[in-house]
């Protein structure tokens, strides 16, 4: 079993025990937390942030990450977990993009009753579809959406003016740039869903040629990115500090230090800066040379 087959099997248990701790959050009382205004707002919240098919889903119970309602979450640990997010998932912290009092509307809405109301316990939803988040774009869900586009998706892939595209490090049939694995056999030998996880949770490198590469110069400065070749004066290296990376040449007399680490270079931020259309569309184009069929949104998750 795959390393991220692992994880995404054991990921609810993993949020479980994430919100076991209770050392946070003892300022705010309980009659604060059950106040309807309170909740209500913090239901507005959550449905615009995390009550997507793809985060908690709509009300807070369940999509493609694991229901939060009606589950006993102490406040302080659910305060806790929205504020600094989960390490080793895609739950990204908040306390940078919403106040410490709009977390604890969140932890309310989370521990209101579910059975109260649709989504809002009292509340009524937002009706509006989910526009932005700063964990992941999202639109809504309509059975157009629902299908990837090999076509869209190969704009996407290749798409020059997002420094970040698919092709600034990778190949796939022949086309892009071969810094990172070339996808053509990665498309033939995944399923949708592991290429859809590959994108959006940071990973481990298997394959050596692919380690991360820190080279540090005596000068102070240091490179980090992926080795390209070497030879008996001199090491080439894809620095990748910013995309597009650049080939950098370095003569080893000017090195103080070479350190390898197995993390990916790959940016970890694609959940946030493409909607799931978009991440659904890339996959499509993927598997479509393949397969020959498009990829819809629920092989994503299953």
């Amino acid at each position: 079993m795959s390393v991220k087959r692992i994880f995404t099997a054991i990921l609810p248990a993993l949020l479980l025990l994430a919100f076991s701790s209770d050392r946070y959050g003892s300022a705010q009382t309980s009659e604060k937390l059950s106040d309807p205004q309170f909740i209500a707002e913090g239901a507005k919240l959550f449905a615009t942030n995390c009550g997507n098919a793809y985060c908690h889903g709509s009300g807070g119970l369940g999509g493609g990450a694991p229901q939060l309602r009606d589950r006993g979450i102490p406040p302080a640990s659910a305060f806790k977990s929205i504020s600094n997010g989960i390490s080793g998932t895609p739950m990204p912290a908040f306390k940078s993009v919403v106040s410490e009092e709009q977390i604890w509307k969140l932890v309310a809405f989370i521990l209101s009753d579910a059975k109260a109301a649709p989504g809002s316990n009292g509340a009524s939803a937002d009706p509006s579809p989910i526009r932005s988040s700063p964990f992941l774009k999202t639109e809504a869900v309509s059975p157009a959406s629902s299908v990837g586009d090999e076509k869209a998706g190969r704009a996407l892939f290749f798409d020059s003016s997002r420094p970040k595209n698919c092709s600034s490090c990778h190949a796939f049939n022949g086309e892009g740039t071969a810094i990172g694995p070339d996808l053509s056999a990665a498309a033939a030998n995944k399923s949708a869903r592991d290429l859809f996880l590959g994108i959006i949770l940071s990973r481990d490198i298997k394959e050596s040629q692919y380690a991360t590469i820190t080279v540090s110069l005596r000068s102070g400065d240091r490179i980090t990115g992926v080795k390209k070749e070497e030879d008996a004066e001199s090491i080439k290296v894809y620095d990748t500090t910013e995309l597009p990376a650049v080939l950098r040449t370095v003569q080893k007399e000017n090195i103080s230090r070479i350190e390898y680490v197995k993390d990916s270079v790959m940016p970890t931020d694609y959940a946030s800066s493409y909607t799931i259309k978009q991440l659904l569309d890339i996959v499509t184009f993927l598997k479509f040379s393949q397969t020959k069929s498009r990829v819809m949104l629920k092989d994503l998750f299953q």
